[in-house]
C-alpha cells in the first residue's frame, strides 16, 4: 500500500470516528433536552426529543420505554405506535408500554390475531399483566372464541383482592357483551354484594335488571353505588331514566370498547391512589381504542388541570360533546379550569350560560362555588338561596350549602347571618373539620365565645391532625388569648405543614414579636411578603417590620 492510500484510509477512519462521536453527542444532547422537558412538565417537547433518541437506540430498553411513555403522556398515540414499532425484536418482549401500544394498535387495525404475539414476554407486574391479559381476552372475542376469552380474563386473577375485583367487573361486562346475560347478572350480583362495582358495571347491571322487569332493584343498585362512590353523570342519568318508568337498552360493548375499558378501569383505580402522571399514559391508549370514552376524558382533564397543564385540560374538556352524559359536569370542570388559569372573564361567561340552562343540583352547586371564587358574592348568594329553599321544600337539608352560604355572608361582612348559617351547618354535621374550624376561628378572631371557639378548633384538629390551616387556627386562638408560647408551638408546626401560605407566616411573626423574639418576627414577615402579590397586603407587612403588629382591636382575654 502506498503512502497516499494509507493517508486516505486514515482520514476516512478519522472522519467515521468523528461522525460517530458527533452522533453520540447529538443523541446525548437530545436525551438531556427530553429529560429536562419531562422534569418541567412539557410532555410534547419530551416526546419529540425522546423519539429522536429512540430512532438511533432501538435496542435500548430504557430509552424506548421513556420515549413511548412521553408520547402517550402527550396524548400522541400515533407517535407512541411509531416508536414502539421500531423497538428492537430482542428487547421488545422485555418492554411494557411498547408491547401494550402495539397490541392496542393491532386491535384498532382489526388484526386481533397479532395481539397475543405482541404481548408475549416477561411479566410486567400485576397491574400491567391485568391489562395485557384483558387485551388478549378481547382479542379472542374478536376471533370468535368467547369461552376462551372468559377463561383468559379469569387467568388475570393473581390473588390481589383489589385487582381481582376489577377482573370480576370486567368479566361481567364481557359476559354482557357476548349475550351471556344470566352469567353476567350472577357475576354483577356477587360484586354488588361486596360493594365493589365500578361505574360501568353498575350501569350494565342495572340495565340487565330493568330488562328483566326488576326496576326497583335496578334503582336500588344505582342508588347504593352513588351513595358510596359519589356523583357520576352516567349513573345519575340512568337513575332518572329508570325513575321515569322507561326501560333502558342493554349496552353490549364492542371489542374496542371492551378493550378500552380494560385499560381505563384499572387506570382510574390507579388515579384514585396516586397523584402522578402515570394514569394519563393509560387513558391515552384507552381513548385511542374508544374515542367516545368520555369518562376517561373527564378524569384525565381533571388530572391535567391539577398537574398545571391547563391548556391541555381545557382543550380536552371542550371535546366532550353535548350528547354525552359527562357534558354538564365537564362544563363545571371547564369553568374551574378557566378560573385557575386566571381566565376569569371566560369562566364567568361560562357560569352564566350554564346557569341559564337550568342545570342539575350538583352542577349548580359547582357554579355557585365558582361565583364565590370570582368574588361575585351576590350572584353566588342567590344561587345558594335557591338551592337551600328547594332543599327545605324537599325536607333534605344539606350542611354543605349552609356552610358555603355562611362563608359568603362572612365575606360580605354580614356576620350575624354568617354565624346563623355556620351554626346550622354544625348542627347538621357536627364532625366536619371545616365547619368546626371556620366557626371556631371566626369566634376567636372576633374575640367572642373564646372558650367554645377554642374547643371547636381543638375538635377540628383532632379530626384532621395533619392540617396546616387548622393548626394555624389553634395557634392563632392561643395568640388571641395572650398565650404566646403555646401559640408559637402550634404556628411553627403550621408553617412546617403548609410553608407556602403567607397568612401563617404572618401569624407566626406576630406571635414571635409578642414573645419578644423580634428578629425572628421580622424574618417571618419578610417570608410572608415573598409569598404575596397584593400590594396593600405587602404594605401592611412592611409597616409591621418597622413598628410591630398594630394593637389588637379585640380585647384579649385569658382563658382559665
Amino acid at each position: 500500500m502506498d503512502t497516499s492510500r494509507a493517508s486516505l484510509n486514515q482520514r476516512l477512519a478519522l472522519a467515521r470516528a468523528d461522525a460517530e462521536t458527533n452522533a453520540i453527542a447529538d443523541d446525548y444532547s437530545q436525551f438531556l433536552v427530553a429529560r429536562y422537558a419531562s422534569l418541567i412538565n412539557d410532555p410534547d417537547q419530551a416526546a419529540e426529543k425522546y423519539a429522536l433518541v429512540a430512532r438511533s437506540s432501538p435496542n435500548d430498553q430504557s430509552i424506548m420505554e421513556r420515549a413511548v411513555f412521553s408520547a402517550l403522556l402527550a396524548n400522541n398515540f400515533p407517535l407512541a405506535a411509531s416508536i414502539s414499532s421500531k423497538t428492537g425484536a430482542e428487547i421488545l418482549p422485555e418492554t411494557t408500554l411498547p408491547r401494550l401500544t402495539l397490541a392496542a394498535q393491532a386491535l384498532i387495525n382489526g388484526q386481533a390475531d397479532r395481539v397475543a404475539p405482541f404481548l408475549e414476554g416477561s411479566n410486567p407486574g400485576m397491574f400491567n399483566s391485568l391489562i395485557m391479559t384483558s387485551l388478549e381476552a378481547w382479542a379472542l372475542i374478536e376471533l370468535g372464541q368467547p369461552g376462551d376469552a372468559q377463561l383468559k380474563l379469569l387467568s388475570a386473577s393473581q390473588g390481589d383482592p383489589y385487582l381481582d375485583t376489577i377482573v370480576l367487573n370486567l368479566l361481567g361486562l364481557m359476559e354482557t357483551a357476548v349475550g351471556n346475560d344470566d352469567d353476567a347478572v350472577k357475576t354483577f350480583a356477587r360484586i354488588d354484594a361486596n360493594g365493589t362495582l365500578v361505574a360501568t358495571a353498575a350501569d350494565s347491571y342495572a340495565r340487565l335488571l330493568a330488562n328483566r322487569g326488576e326496576m326497583a332493584k335496578a334503582i336500588d343498585v344505582l342508588d347504593r353505588f352513588r351513595a358510596s362512590a359519589g356523583h357520576n353523570p352516567a349513573i345519575t342519568q340512568l337513575i332518572e331514566t329508570l325513575q321515569s318508568g322507561k326501560t333502558p337498552d342493554i349496552q353490549r360493548l364492542s371489542v374496542r370498547q371492551g378493550a378500552a375499558l380494560s385499560i381505563y378501569v384499572p387506570a382510574a383505580a390507579l388515579a384514585a391512589q396516586s397523584q402522578n402522571d402515570l394514569p394519563g399514559v393509560y387513558y391515552s391508549i384507552a381513548l385511542r381504542l374508544d374515542p367516545d370514552l368520555h369518562a376517561a376524558r373527564a378524569l384525565w382533564a381533571d388530572a391535567l388541570d391539577h398537574a398545571g397543564r391547563r391548556d391541555e385540560s381545557i382543550d380536552m374538556l371542550e371535546t366532550i360533546p353535548a350528547s354525552s352524559p359527562y357534558y354538564t359536569s365537564a362544563r363545571g370542570q371547564l369553568a374551574w379550569a378557566l378560573r385557575r388559569d386566571e381566565q376569569n372573564a371566560k369562566a364567568y361567561e361560562l357560569v352564566t350560560k350554564t346557569l341559564q340552562t337550568n342545570p342539575g343540583r350538583d352542577l349548580k352547586i359547582q357554579m355557585a362555588d365558582l361565583l364565590r371564587a370570582l368574588d361575585r358574592y351576590g350572584e353566588a348568594l342567590q344561587v345558594f338561596d335557591e338551592l337551600i329553599a328547594a332543599d327545605k321544600q324537599a325536607k333534605r337539608p344539606d350542611w354543605r350549602l349552609y356552610f358555603a352560604r355562611g362563608a359568603i355572608h362572612e365575606e360580605m361582612g354580614s356576620w350575624p347571618l354568617a354565624e346563623s348559617d355556620l351554626k346550622t351547618a354544625k348542627a347538621l354535621n357536627g364532625t366536619s373539620p371545616d365547619v368546626l374550624n371556620y366557626l371556631g376561628y371566626s369566634w376567636v378572631d372576633r374575640g367572642i365565645n373564646l372558650d367554645e371557639g377554642l374547643e371547636l378548633i381543638r375538635m377540628a384538629l383532632a379530626l384532621r391532625p395533619g392540617s396546616g390551616a387548622i393548626t394555624d387556627s389553634l395557634g392563632w386562638a392561643y395568640y388571641k388569648t395572650g398565650r404566646y408560647e403555646e401559640a408559637i408551638s402550634y404556628l411553627e408546626r403550621a408553617v412546617e405543614l403548609q410553608p407556602g401560605l403567607a397568612e401563617i407566616n404572618d401569624h407566626l411573626g406576630d406571635a414571635y414579636w409578642m414573645a419578644g423574639r423580634k428578629l425572628e418576627a421580622r424574618y417571618q414577615w419578610q417570608r410572608a411578603i415573598s409569598l404575596l402579590e397584593e400590594q396593600d397586603q405587602i404594605d401592611t407587612l412592611q409597616r409591621k417590620i418597622l413598628t410591630g403588629p398594630a394593637e389588637d382591636t379585640h380585647e384579649q382575654a385569658q382563658l382559665p
